[in-house]
């Protein structure tokens, strides 16, 4: 296996990781972020999204990134598997 398919194959399973995740999970996702915001991470005051985060639409938008993520990931296995990686 070639050092661009082993590339290729790292990022497949850090997409469908990080969509199974925000996908599945949207609720810890968002209280991990929320927590990393509010235990006093450099910047947090002037965080334009921390009032949105604290949303069910952030939920939302957690679920489309993770059904995009996998759908990404799954392109990017279908091109390794052809053998354009």
């Amino acid at each position: 296996m070639s050092w661009s398919n082993m590339g290729a194959f790292g990022l497949c399973i850090f997409f469908f990781g990080a969509g199974i995740v925000a996908l599945v999970w949207p609720e810890r996702v968002q209280e991990w972020m929320l927590n990393f915001h509010q235990s006093g991470s450099a910047g947090a005051e002037w965080n334009p999204f921390l009032n949105w985060m604290k949303t069910s639409s952030y939920i939302v938008a957690l679920r489309v990134v993770g059904a995009l993520s996998i759908g990404a990931g799954f392109l990017v296995l279908v091109t390794l598997i052809r053998g354009g990686g």
